[in-house]
Order: C-alpha cells, then sequence, then structure tokens
C-alpha cells in the first residue's frame, strides 16, 4: 500500500512568472524552519491533517517576524471546515493559482516595509506585538473558534498559541487589555459564563437538595383534588390502576373536572425528603469546584478589530519611542487622552452638563503614503498644525497616525457637528493644495457624551461613525 505521499516531493518549488520562491511542503517532517524565512510564501498539503496544523502552529508560534509574518496557505480538494486554520493561515486554496499568492504576497511585503524596528523592553508587551502586526499586515479580524481542548470551550487562535492554553485567564486578560487600551475594536458575538474559580466553560448544571446537596433527585406530579382541597404527591393517590385520595377516599376520575396537577414534587433518594424548590449549582468539570450561579463569570466573545491605535502600536510600539515621537505639539498621547475620557464621562454624570468629542480622519492609504514618500511626513505635521489653529485651549486633542480625537468639554452635540464639519471643509482644500497627484478624502465623527456613556463604546461609536461618513 502506498503512502500519502509517496512519489511526491517532501517540499516542491513552485514555477511562477513572478520572482517568488513558493514552497509546497507535503512532508511535514522535512521542512526546516530555519529556512523559512528565505521563502516568499509556503502552501501546506492538507493530505496530512494533522501535520498541516502543527506546523502552521509552529511558524506562527515564532517570534522571528521573517517567521510569523509568512504567508501560508493550505491546500485541500476538500472543504475544511476547522476555524483555527482558517485563523491561522492566509487562505485554503483547492488549486495553485500564482498570480493570486503573488499579489497577496507584495500586499503583505507593503506592510511590512512600515513596520519599524523596537528593541523589546519590559514597557512592550511582545505577545501583544505580534499580535498587532500580524492583523496589521493581514488586515484581518481576529475570530474566536470552538475548541474542546481549550478550557474555555473557545479560543483566539494566536493569542493562545503565545501563552499557556490551560490558563484561561491569562487569555481573557491579554484580550481586556488590548480592548481597554483601544488597540482593537470590539463586536460582541457570544457570552460564556465560566468557572469562578479556574475559568473553565466546562460545566455541569444541577438541582440538588437544598439541605443536603444531594443530587440524586426525582420528580413526582403534585395532584389537588378539588372536592376536598386536599394536595399531595401523586404516589399518595395511586391504587393500584386507580387515583384514590388519601383524604376523602374519592376516586379521581378526569382531569381538569375532578383534579389537577399544579406542580411538580421534587424527592431526594438518599435523605428520602420531599421538596418543591431545589438549589441550581453548577459543578466545574475541570476542578471540581461547585459554584453558585451568581458565582459564574461572565465572560464576552467578540470580533477583534484592529483600529487606528491598533495600527500606530503595531508600526512603532510605544515602548520603544522616545517622548518627541509619542507627544506632539497641542497634543497630548492616546493613553493620557483615554484617561481625560474617562474622567469627562465622570464629569458629565456629576454635572448633567453634556459634552461632545469628534474625531477627524483624512484618507491617506498605504499607496498614498508609500508615494508621498518623505513628503508624508511633512504633510501631517502640517494636518497637526491646521487641527491645532482651528481649536480652542478648552478642546484636549490626541493624535494616532492619521487620526485626530478631539474631546469638547460642555460643548453641545450640534455645535460640534458644525465645528467638526466646518474642519472637514477646510482640510480638504489644505489637502487639495498639497497633494496634487491623488484626491484623498476626509472624513469626519461626532458623538455626545452624556451620563450614560460608556467609554469604550464612545470611541468603538465614533470610529464606526467614520466609517458611514
Amino acid at each position: 500500500m502506498n503512502k500519502p505521499n509517496e512519489g511526491k516531493a517532501a517540499i516542491k518549488h513552485i514555477e511562477s512568472d513572478y520572482d517568488k520562491e513558493i514552497v509546497l511542503v507535503s512532508d511535514f517532517s522535512a521542512f526546516d524552519m530555519k529556512k523559512a524565512p528565505l521563502y516568499d510564501a509556503v502552501i501546506l498539503d492538507f493530505t496530512d491533517k494533522k501535520g498541516c496544523l502543527e506546523l502552521l502552529k509552529t511558524i506562527r508560534s515564532s517570534f522571528i517576524e521573517s517567521i510569523y509574518l509568512l504567508p501560508i496557505f493550505v491546500l485541500s480538494i476538500i472543504e475544511i471546515k476547522d476555524d483555527e486554520i482558517g485563523q491561522l493561515s492566509d487562505g485554503v486554496i483547492n488549486n495553485i493559482q500564482t498570480d493570486s499568492i503573488n499579489s497577496f504576497i507584495e500586499k503583505v511585503k507593503v506592510k511590512r516595509k512600515q513596520l519599524k524596528p523596537f528593541t523589546p523592553s519590559p514597557e512592550i508587551d511582545k505577545n501583544l506585538i505580534k499580535l498587532l502586526r500580524f492583523s496589521f499586515t493581514r488586515e484581518k479580524s481576529l475570530l474566536p473558534v470552538k475548541d474542546r481542548h481549550s478550557v474555555i470551550g473557545y479560543k483566539y487562535p494566536l493569542i493562545n498559541l503565545a501563552l499557556d492554553s490551560k490558563d484561561a485567564g491569562a487569555e481573557m486578560k491579554a484580550i481586556t487589555k488590548a480592548v481597554e487600551e483601544g488597540f482593537f475594536s470590539a463586536k460582541f458575538i457570544d457570552r460564556m459564563h465560566l468557572c469562578g474559580k479556574c475559568y473553565s466553560g466546562f460545566l455541569n448544571y444541577k438541582e440538588v437538595d437544598p439541605e443536603t446537596g444531594d443530587a440524586h433527585l426525582e420528580t413526582e406530579n403534585i395532584i389537588h383534588h378539588f372536592s376536598c382541597a386536599y394536595m399531595g404527591p401523586e404516589s399518595d393517590f395511586v391504587r393500584e390502576d386507580k387515583l384514590i385520595c388519601p383524604k376523602c377516599t374519592k376516586t379521581l376520575r378526569h382531569i381538569g373536572v375532578d383534579y389537577d396537577k399544579p406542580s411538580v414534587m421534587y424527592h431526594s433518594i438518599e435523605s428520602d425528603r420531599y421538596f418543591q424548590d431545589p438549589e441550581m449549582k453548577v459543578e466545574c468539570l475541570n476542578c471540581g469546584h461547585i459554584n453558585d450561579i451568581e458565582g459564574l463569570v461572565q465572560y464576552d466573545l467578540f470580533e477583534l478589530s484592529l483600529t487606528d491605535e491598533g495600527i500606530d502600536e503595531a508600526i512603532q510600539p510605544t515602548g520603544s519611542q522616545s517622548a518627541a515621537d509619542t507627544v506632539y505639539s497641542g497634543y497630548i498621547t492616546y493613553a493620557t487622552f483615554g484617561t481625560f475620557l474617562r474622567f469627562e464621562i465622570e464629569r458629565v454624570k456629576s454635572s448633567q452638563k453634556n459634552s461632545s468629542i469628534g474625531l477627524l480622519r483624512p484618507g491617506i492609504t498605504s499607496e498614498i503614503e508609500n508615494d508621498l514618500g518623505h513628503q508624508y511626513q511633512k504633510l501631517i505635521e502640517e494636518i497637526s498644525a491646521f487641527v491645532v489653529n482651528n481649536t480652542t485651549a478648552s478642546h484636549i486633542l490626541s493624535r494616532s497616525v492619521n487620526s485626530f480625537f478631539i474631546l469638547m468639554p460642555e460643548t453641545p452635540l450640534d455645535k460640534c457637528n458644525m465645528a467638526m464639519e466646518k474642519m472637514k471643509k477646510s482640510l480638504k482644500t489644505l489637502l487639495e493644495n498639497n497633494v496634487k497627484d491623488h484626491d484623498i478624502e476626509v472624513h469626519a465623527s461626532v458623538r455626545e457624551i452624556t451620563p450614560n456613556s460608556e467609554y469604550q463604546s464612545v470611541l468603538n461609536d465614533l470610529r464606526a461613525g467614520i466609517l458611514k461618513d
């Protein structure tokens, strides 16, 4: 009997019209990780499903950018329903089309050229930077996938690779941190309830005797005899094949006429106790802890999409930047801006005087930035100065890549909207005068800050408004 890969080269070089080193891997044990940076793209043969997934995980687990950012495709003639492969690979293909593969390689190269080198330090979370850079180079949202081997029952594949898969709390904290710092916007997908001790999602919900905790229960209908008002368990009425009231000895013939069954009675087999209201307990199948329903941890699953702040952090991690790089004239850092926004929300709650926040963003794409070359930075500085000159001293400004945030304390939404529209039109004119070869649109979004505002929702809605503009 032939082996699956017999007659195939372990690593086959794909011929194409492009000057690219693309290889098809059929024997995963023959793949040399040291050579991975030499390839422009790797195609993994899905014939060996286990080997394919393991090599895919190994490559993405690396902290060497030339390895973990390597374009990887999975070749399969059958439909693959494994969501983890979909998240970790750059696509499942049923035939090798070098044109489309080359286009993807070039797209990733353009993105990678924007990434600035940085020196690892205690201030830089290398797992987070890796996550941001992968998402940035792929323009890809991060999605949770179901996994029965994960303690939670779900996992974010790229995050999970960098963490201990048994430490559910670490993954939860990493995601919460990334969202709270504004690097990802979060779109709700599902809600989980986890063990309050170990955060496991594998739980056994059971009704127990409130006095003994016994789960060995059986239920029995309660019968209410209309004529004498006697109420008791059905077993008290059963006499051979008839129902006879133990109080008045009358035969019960028709339900709804002679009697009804208004409820059920629980019977504890161990203690021979009868009761009507059992307690609900939740046993963790991972650590054995018995949880009350109220003691479960609520955990929301999100689709994570990179924000402008996330792009900024991916390109140049803030822990490696100098003060001159992170603080611009007239602006505060995005992290400090977040603190001001939280304070402003609290101030609005106490004063009942609403405020507003605006976001101004010129649509400068990566292609336009590359065409502008060294002129790009000068243009951004001119836009920065323009925003400062068109706002007042009471306004709080922050800049992130091409996004300009403007917090306007005690400013009604209509006035904020008028100011932002005026700046939008004036900035459009400025760009038309400075960039002749490109038609750059300017987008603006405003949101009101009320006593019911929530920090992350305000920022998410503000960014969503840009997309609709």
